[in-house]
């Protein structure tokens, strides 16, 4: 199988020239991350374990068995992937003449962590991967907007300026903030000979391995646990930057639960080393710090997650919310998850869109303008004398969609500009009136109704609380804990709850009474701008709210008061007092 680069690895060598300029500005932080990459070494991790980092744009990883070795991720092609196993035979005093391959195991479908296979195996290895890797990589990558993907791809890894690195601050090329250099060329792919679809432990060369099925960056990703050394090998959920839930190349919308949900797994399995198949530092070690680091990695993306959720049910666009939200001051700080990967005003649209859909919530943009249209548009601003208000103005005349886009724009800068309310107004009675599309209609006369004060029904719009409560009590008894959950966690205020670290336990008393399986014990912890339930290492809370199933969805939807329910004996808070649980329950709005 041929990799998307090698059509451009196979063309014929030219001779540098010189782009221009010579030489490109880096940020600081960006260039001290690329020349980190190098040298190229093999790192030890621990008895038997080492990661090869800085040969190309993953770090392999090799497995000692007793008689026999493991890799995991291979690497990006067949020349990238051979100085791997140079490196390893230096390192490891040749030892792939010593003890054969007996297997390989991707952690996912990704380029650069599968084609190098075949600089390893021999006709005995054993190839492993997830159950959905082929359909993944078919789905996600070599399927019908691969031409679209493969662009993307080249573009955002820097391939097209690679041969003009940055050296003493000279240059263009440094990598991509995750990945270093990269080597193109040929693709050793082989498919997997065996599939994982649940954990999975066995035993292979004499050395205990649990596969661990995860979803992040794709749906295919496994862990790759080894209980007795206490390593955890992975990738595709947490690396060395802050996490990009889109990805620039293209990818289907991505759940930024199912990142959380997995690094939940991996910090239940307490590591003690974590080796992570991207980034300059693959190796982090010692149970306090790997724990810190998964943490505060799956607290970034549901501190954004969880913000953008809490804006979205107050009326908020995407970029109204974006200057809103601003993380933690300790994640923010963290040097593991600086943006040199991913952005968090990118996650925060990314978010929005993945719950939401394409439309904002806002008028304007029920009309998306064609580049040409946007491109007309700036014309008529600049060409002529008045201001943006007075634009939107003459703009009525013969294109409503401007008129509304550029009203909306003066608004946004003036709220009080009378020109720009009453050409906004008429735009939108124009729009309303010609437009064929029933929904498109009915947005346009609703929003009219609403900012003229003309609605007649007052249905709480901007406040969650009331839409909650509106649940029909139907719904309400068959809705599930994770849900209900869920929903408690994107009605935290995170400026309330900036400083806070409190663990609550929350007790069901009548789960088990009913016959049911489901957990009747819960441990809540709000910490420093979320609400994690449950958490892997959760400790006794500080008090205990001890009520039924109903009470407890009632308390969460806002249908019930914590004050009445504590005064009619629907909820006992035992170890603390019911002050404590109204100013815990105040959190949550």
């Amino acid at each position: 199988m041929k990799n998307e680069f090698q059509l451009l690895s196979q063309a014929p060598e030219a001779v540098p020239v010189p782009y221009e300029p010579e030489t490109v500005p880096v940020h600081a932080r960006l260039l001290q991350m690329y020349k980190e990459f190098f040298p190229p070494t093999v790192i030890r991790v621990t008895d038997g374990v080492w990661v090869a980092r800085g040969y190309n744009r993953d770090n392999p990883v090799l497995i000692e068995g007793v008689n026999g070795l493991i890799v995991v991720d291979p690497g990006e092609s067949i020349p990238a992937s051979q100085p791997v196993k140079d490196a390893f035979n230096a390192h490891l005093d040749n030892i792939f003449d010593k003890k054969p391959v007996k297997a390989i195991i991707y952690t996912h479908h990704h380029d650069c962590h599968i084609n190098g296979a075949s600089v390893f195996a021999d006709v005995q290895t054993e190839i492993i991967g997830h159950e959905k890797l082929l359909s993944s990589m078919f789905s996600e990558w070599f399927g019908p907007v691969f031409p679209s993907r493969a662009e993307g791809a080249l573009k955002m890894s820097g391939v097209l300026f690679q041969d003009a690195p940055v050296e003493d601050g000279e240059g263009w090329y440094v990598g991509w903030g995750i990945c270093g250099p990269q080597t193109l060329g040929p693709s050793g792919f082989l498919a997997p000979t065996k599939t994982i679809k649940e954990e999975t432990r066995m035993t292979i060369a004499g050395v205990d391995v649990d596969l661990i099925p995860v979803a992040g960056e794709t749906q295919d990703v496994l862990f790759v646990w080894l209980p007795r050394k206490e390593v955890l090998i992975q990738i595709a959920v947490v690396y060395e930057a802050f996490p990009a839930l889109s990805t620039m190349r293209g990818s289907r919308l991505r759940d930024p639960l199912d990142y959380v949900n997995s690094l939940k797994i991996a910090r239940g399995l307490n590591p003690e080393y974590l080796v992570a198949i991207h980034g300059p530092n693959p190796v982090t070690s010692g149970k306090e710090n790997v724990h810190q680091y998964l943490t505060n990695f799956s607290d970034a993306i549901q501190f954004v997650n969880d913000q953008t959720l809490y804006y979205m049910n107050r009326g908020y666009t995407a970029g109204e919310m974006k200057d809103r939200i601003v993380l933690p001051p300790h994640l923010a700080s963290s040097p593991y998850l600086q943006e040199t990967y991913g952005l968090k005003d990118w996650n925060i649209f990314h978010i929005f869109r993945y719950y939401r859909g394409f439309y904002t919530g806002s008028v304007r943009d029920l009309f998306p303008q064609s580049t040409l249209s946007e491109a007309q548009m700036s014309a008529f601003l600049v060409n002529g004398d008045g201001d943006l208000a007075s634009k939107a103005q003459a703009a009525l005349e013969f294109n409503p969609e401007w008129a509304l886009r550029l009203a909306d724009d003066a608004l946004v800068l003036e709220p009080d500009n009378p020109v720009a309310f009453e050409t906004k107004k008429a735009a939108m009675l124009a729009l309303a009136a010609t437009t064929m599309t029933g929904q498109a209609r009915n947005m346009l006369l609703a929003d009219y109704l609403l900012m003229t004060d003309q609605a007649h029904v007052d249905l709480g719009f901007g406040d969650p609380k009331r839409a909650f409560a509106r649940i029909d009590n139907n719904f309400v008894e068959l809705m599930p804990m994770a849900t209900l959950h869920r929903i408690l966690a994107v009605s935290l205020n995170a400026s309330k709850s900036m400083e806070k670290d409190i663990v609550v336990g929350l007790q069901l008393t009548d789960v088990k009474k009913n016959g049911s399986n489901a957990p009747d014990h819960y441990t809540l912890n709000v910490r420093k701008g979320i609400l994690e339930v449950d958490p892997p290492s959760a400790i006794k809370g500080q008090f205990e709210i001890v009520t039924d199933l109903l009470t407890w969805k009632q308390l969460v939807l806002a249908m019930l008061n914590p004050e009445d329910a504590v005064a009619t004996g629907k909820v006992l808070i035992t170890g603390g007092t019911p002050e404590s649980f109204y100013a815990f329950m105040d959190l949550f709005e």
